[in-house]
């Protein structure tokens, strides 16, 4: 991670990193993550073991961070809303 940058959220599962950083660059901020290191692909269950950063430029942070907050509500509203069947 460079000096101008902050990691805003770190994410266990690199799979669900990447609608929310969609949603970011959608909104204009200049995200990207930080993923573990697997081994050059010779050990891929450590993706999963060290999970994902998403990092945005410093000067984005705040404003990254009220999107992510919008992503979570909207998710928790989508999670609500129907609740699925009890058959």
């Amino acid at each position: 991670m460079f000096s101008n940058e902050r990691a805003v959220l770190y994410i266990d599962n690199p799979m669900e990193a990447a609608p929310l950083l969609q949603w970011l660059r959608d909104n204009g901020i200049d995200a990207s993550t930080l993923d573990p290191d697997d081994m050059g692909g010779l050990a891929p269950a450590l993706t999963f073991a060290h999970g994902s950063a998403i990092v945005v430029p410093q000067a984005e942070a705040a404003r990254a961070q009220e999107l992510i907050d919008q992503f979570d509500d909207a998710g928790d509203e989508a999670n609500s809303v129907g609740g699925g069947s009890d058959a």
